[in-house]
């Protein structure tokens, strides 16, 4: 790796505990001991390109986010089948010599060693399975927040410029004048619009909870496409009854087998919720068979320049559903996003 303070090409053997064996300063990631292969440069890269040149804040989470690998959705393969893969070839192995140990005299030996080629077929299906199951459950951006928290605020003594940390729990923002509300439970796409002054502009109220909102006004739902991001509209307008509550979430249409939508495939939502979500008649089947196989596109993984313009104009939007009712029934019925070209616009 290259040392950030004076550029020099470092063997890990020459950067012992994170310290440079030129300039003997010390930085906060090598590449060599995380997951995802940060450095103290990667990062500044990322920052460049995520605050478009300095000029937004961003959340942890969203530089975590452009640091993941992407998965194409319908491409992925899970763990099962890479090892199936790689495993066929003692799985035939041991069943042809299974079967001639167990027909040929005084062959139990060859039977043993079939059997044998047989249970590391059956022990490697059965790691794979578990490794998927693990991989599923956790949040792939959840080390990332630790490297720059801890790791990095150790070296330089805060997190990197243009960065800010998640919105605080059971925390509302509510600047003078607010007459719309926006909830959004994303703690750091929370954090992100604050920070860039898009709740002090337009008078938006920001809360990550549903009994936390402001009364009487407006309601905008800003979520991911996830199976609970679309039950969180439906819950959000049964618990509000008689408030205005528009979808600015990502519809699943958009962004199902689009090139470039950043999805990733994760634990698969029951059965029950899925027919649920059907019952409330705003996804298509198609919509709703892309969720039941566990996809997901997160606010995070949105650039955040494109994130924070599509906000603006769902909110600009909702100021016109306070004045007349057809307003109103179009903003409902519309979705405010669009993904971007493969250009990024």
């Amino acid at each position: 790796m290259i040392c950030p303070f004076c550029e020099k090409n470092l063997l890990y053997r020459e950067r012992p505990n994170r310290t440079c064996s030129g300039c003997k300063r010390r930085f906060a990631l090598d590449p060599k001991t995380n997951s995802l292969r940060m450095s103290d440069l990667r990062i500044r890269r990322l920052l460049q390109k995520r605050t478009d040149g300095g000029r937004l804040k961003i959340s942890v989470k969203q530089l975590g986010a452009a640091a993941l690998p992407r998965t194409v959705p319908g491409k992925s393969r899970s763990p099962v089948v890479e090892a199936l893969g790689c495993l066929w070839v003692p799985l035939l192995t041991g069943i042809v010599v299974l079967i001639i140990g167990l027909n040929a005299e005084d062959a139990g030996g060859f039977a043993i060693f079939g059997g044998i080629l047989v249970l590391i077929f059956i022990i490697g299906m059965f790691a794979a399975a578990m490794s998927g199951r693990r991989q599923r459950t956790t949040d792939p951006l959840s080390g990332f927040h630790s490297l720059l928290v801890n790791d990095w605020t150790a070296v330089y003594g805060s997190l990197p410029p243009g960065v800010v940390d998640d919105f605080p729990l059971g925390r509302v923002y509510v600047p003078e004048g607010a007459r719309i509300a926006l909830l959004c439970p994303d703690r750091g796409i929370a954090a992100f619009l604050v920070a860039n002054e898009m709740a002090d502009r337009y008078g938006v109220a920001v809360a990550t909870e549903i009994d936390r909102l402001p009364e009487e006004m407006p309601v905008v739902v800003l979520h991911d496409v996830s199976a609970p991001g679309c039950r969180l509209v439906i819950r959000t307008r049964e618990a509000l009854p008689g408030r205005t509550v528009i979808d600015a979430g990502l519809p699943p249409r958009a962004v199902m087998a689009t090139p470039g939508a950043p999805a990733r495939r994760g634990a698969k939502p029951a059965a029950d919720f899925i027919q649920w979500l059907g019952e409330s008649g705003t996804l298509t089947k198609a919509e709703l068979d892309w969720l039941a196989k566990g996809w997901t596109v997160s606010l995070v993984a949105v650039r955040p320049a494109k994130l924070l313009a599509a906000v603006t104009k769902t909110v600009e939007r909702a100021a016109a559903t306070t004045r007349t009712d057809p307003e109103r029934r179009k903003a409902e019925a519309v979705g405010f996003f669009t993904w971007p070209d493969e250009a990024g616009r």
